[in-house]
């Protein structure tokens, strides 16, 4: 009698487990459909007779054949195309942040600190000198007074003048201040000299009169109104600034009435020039100049995007009122983000002439969105039959980033990111995988568990770690907190 052990390999395969039970092709057919079925979230939970009446109900694709066939769950022509139109915020993805509608009032996320230092690093002596002149001769205006003629012990004389217009343009290429003529009647004559503003910081009176040294004042004893004064109209002469950064000399003034344009556009074209030649130049003297320039650039692109998405977004935001009003208008895009959260609303409405009868009607089954606002509801309504019986459906795109993309978003350093002070975070991410947090001022790297620290049950948009990277510093590291320690005790010591 033998003592070996005969084992019987179970048999494998859909049915296995109904062998003997029913003929082999209906076990097969049995197995392949439970398999099938354990598919269905909460599937062995359900009402058989109410599941088979959901089943019997729900609703499919049929007779909407541009939305049908697809292995993604949307248009992806149009969904790009959609999204060109409305994600057009300055966040991830194109989603709107509180920047893109009060960007200029906190500073952020405007990277003008980063443009101010990149000019300041890239400024040369002969680039300042170019953009003063230039802006003298884009100012160029003739300046025009009146005045005043005061009678004082039996003569009439010259005391003061008001300026009607300060003109522009004055002292370019080093041109001296110009001279006045006052003129009257019965031969009256007086002459001054112009005052200046040299201050090129100060461009409400940079090459503007300011002001007048009266250098005759002349006397008659008859009144000499009326009294005409003529000052000497700005240089008008090419006068480019010279090799070592210095402006030109041999700046002249010329006669009270000279007319100033069109001839100064050839001047300012002139200085347009040199700003590019000097600035070609400074931008490849040596490989810092390389580097700053192209930060100066991208900070600079940065700020116009950033300006643009501000303005665009309170344009959308709050448009203005037509004029004259219509009480029947209904704003873009938010009237589309309303009507795709009220899809679910609308689908339920069967009843005739109803939501969802009328949006069917109206819908252009020739065309992808049309077909699309169909199925849409067609689905919504599918969702809610089997969240009756007690299937909950996975298919809810979240509205929120999960705790690993929060955690990227908040640790990483974004290039248009400038904050009146800007915090130093107190933790970093390591980029070797798995992904690492690390505290400042420490070495044992905190493993990333759901993209929160691991056995950290505080929630990311409240974790001091994270938010260093934001706010303004609250908390010390640990390297100060030691600090503070010793501080402490120091002076409980000498106390």
């Amino acid at each position: 009698m033998s003592n070996a052990l005969n084992f019987q390999p179970p048999a494998r395969g859909y049915g296995s487990h109904l062998q003997g039970i029913l003929p082999d092709n209906q076990a097969v057919l049995a197995g392949a459909f439970a398999a099938t079925m354990q598919q269905v979230n909460n599937i062995n939970k359900v009402d058989l007779p109410r599941f088979a009446q959901t089943v019997y109900s729900t609703e499919t694709t049929a007779n909407l054949p541009l939305i049908n066939g697809t292995d993604v769950p949307t248009n992806t022509e149009l969904a790009n195309s959609a999204l060109a139109n409305i994600a057009l915020g300055g966040g991830p993805n194109g989603t709107y942040t509180m920047s893109n509608f009060f960007g200029c009032m906190s500073g952020l996320p405007y990277p003008l600190q980063q443009v101010k230092t990149g000019i300041q690093q890239l400024q040369t002596t002969k680039l300042s000198t170019i953009y003063q002149q230039l802006y003298l001769a884009v100012t160029w205006a003739q300046a025009t007074a009146t005045a005043t003629i005061t009678l004082a012990g039996g003569n009439y004389s010259l005391t003061g003048f008001t300026i009607t217009n300060t003109g522009g343009g004055y002292s370019r290429g080093t041109a001296p201040a110009p001279t006045v003529t006052i003129t009257g009647s019965g031969g009256f004559a007086a002459t001054a000299t112009v005052v200046i503003g040299t201050d090129p910081t100060n461009i409400s009176t940079y090459g503007k009169v300011t002001g007048f040294t009266i250098t005759n004042p002349g006397t008659q004893a008859s009144d000499p109104s009326p009294v005409v004064v003529h000052i000497q109209a700005p240089p008008t002469g090419i006068l480019s600034v010279n090799a070592d950064g210095t402006p030109a000399t041999g700046g002249t003034n010329n006669a009270y009435g000279t007319a100033g344009w069109p001839t100064m556009d050839s001047i300012v074209q002139d200085y347009i020039t040199q700003a590019n030649t000097e600035i070609a130049y400074i931008a490849t003297a040596s490989t810092n100049n390389i580097n700053a320039a192209t930060a100066l650039n991208t900070n600079y692109n940065l700020t116009g995007t950033a300006l643009q998405q501000e303005q665009r977004a309170r344009y959308i935001a709050v448009p203005p009122v037509p004029i004259p009003y219509d009480t029947k208008l209904n704003p873009y895009p938010t009237s589309l983000y309303t009507f795709g959260d009220s899809i679910p609303m609308l689908s339920a409405e069967t009843q005739p002439n109803m939501s969802a009868q009328t949006l069917e009607n109206i819908s252009d089954m020739n065309s992808v969105g049309g077909q699309s606002v169909i199925g849409s509801m067609r689905q919504s309504r599918n969702q809610t039959r089997l969240q009756l019986v007690g299937i909950p459906l996975t298919n809810n795109i979240p509205n929120t980033p999960t705790n690993t993309q929060l955690a990227n978003l908040m640790l990483s350093t974004p290039t248009n990111a400038n904050q009146p002070v800007p915090p130093v975070p107190i933790a970093s991410f390591s980029n070797t995988a798995p992904k690492n947090l690390v505290i400042v001022g420490t070495t044992t790297p905190l493993p990333i568990v759901n993209g929160l620290p691991a056995a950290n049950t505080v929630p990311i948009l409240l974790n001091t770690a994270y938010t260093s990277s934001t706010l303004s510093p609250a908390v010390y590291t640990p390297t100060q907190a030691i600090a503070k320690v010793v501080e402490c005790n120091c002076t409980c010591w000498e106390s």
